[in-house]
């Protein structure tokens, strides 16, 4: 009985593992606008998101030139965006995640005039769309002037994924907690009540890295699958560069758990068959000794 309640307190431990690691990142990485603006400045030099936000904003500048009569080159346009902003486009992409983040926390924690636009959650661009203004206005097009404020927005969340996470990530930053207290606490707990605990703690680790291997595959899923075909405006080396940029954590986490749970795994395996080897060679020692000691039962004849 023991050992049947005991497996079922491991089991629901790693069963928990995942969403336990899900919640503390989501807590300390993507609710903390530190950490979050320190996970996506790098960014801001990747090839893919450099040209993903000048092309959004570039066609853009050239709709709304269109719209006041004025015909340019879309090249022209865009070799002057893109030699135009490499300074400041650090600058802009900070202010753009600042921006981004608080609407993101907004629709996720469902404050008050936070409704979900009909694309989603994306990046607000006004401040590179600003500063390309400024630089046209430089680079000698008069008509830059008469642009209008507008706000551009490069998809970051669609409105699916933003329907599938409702609720969950409230939950999730509320028991994080709870979560992380109880998942190492239920598998102790199950290993304790195990009377063999060497075979405990190799069904403990063995159900950790399957867990984590379960999130890993998930995640894959989501970065290789659903975000690049849900995600428009974006391409998808800009999708899946931002998605490692967010996740890094969450995926160094459950590569250290998954290598943990093997090591614990490991060691019990190895110590249980050296104990193993151990009776068995004490057992058959102690056999021969005592054999060796019995007395002679031959009786001489007469």
């Amino acid at each position: 009985m023991r050992t049947v309640i005991g497996s079922i307190l491991i089991a629901l431990g790693c069963l928990l593992a995942p969403f336990a690691l899900t919640a503390y990142w989501a807590a300390n990485e993507i609710a903390d606008p530190n950490r979050y603006i320190r996970n996506v400045t790098p960014l801001a030099t990747h090839p893919a998101v450099r040209n993903a936000i000048t092309n959004r904003v570039t066609d853009e500048v050239i709709l709304r030139l269109r719209g006041l009569g004025v015909t340019v080159g879309g090249e022209l346009i865009r070799e002057t965006v893109k030699t135009g902003i490499d300074d400041d486009f650090a600058v802009a992409w900070v202010e753009i995640n600042r921006l981004t983040h608080r609407r993101l926390l907004a629709v996720l924690s469902h404050a008050p005039n936070s409704a979900v636009p009909g694309d989603g959650v994306g990046y607000d661009l006004a401040p590179v769309y600003e500063l390309v203004k400024r630089r046209l206005q430089v680079a000698g097009l008069g008509a830059a002037s008469r642009l209008p404020q507008t706000h551009p927005v490069a998809p970051l969340l669609p409105t699916s994924a933003v329907a599938a996470i409702d609720g969950t990530y409230d939950r999730l930053v509320s028991l994080r907690w709870v979560l992380v207290c109880a998942s190492p606490a239920l598998i102790g707990a199950g290993v304790f009540l195990i009377r063999d605990r060497y075979v405990a703690l190799i069904g403990a680790g063995l159900g950790l890295a399957a867990s984590m291997l379960a999130l890993a595959i998930a995640m894959s899923a989501v970065r290789n699958v659903y975000l690049p075909g849900s995600v428009t405006g974006l391409s998808n080396n800009a999708v899946v560069a931002i998605f490692d940029a967010l996740t890094a954590f969450l995926r160094n986490g459950l590569r250290v758990l998954f290598t943990l749970g093997l090591l614990v795994a490991a060691t019990a395996f190895v110590v249980r068959g050296r104990r193993i080897r151990s009776r068995l060679v004490a057992a058959a020692f102690e056999n021969r000794s005592h054999q060796a000691a019995e007395p002679s039962k031959d009786v001489p004849e007469g």
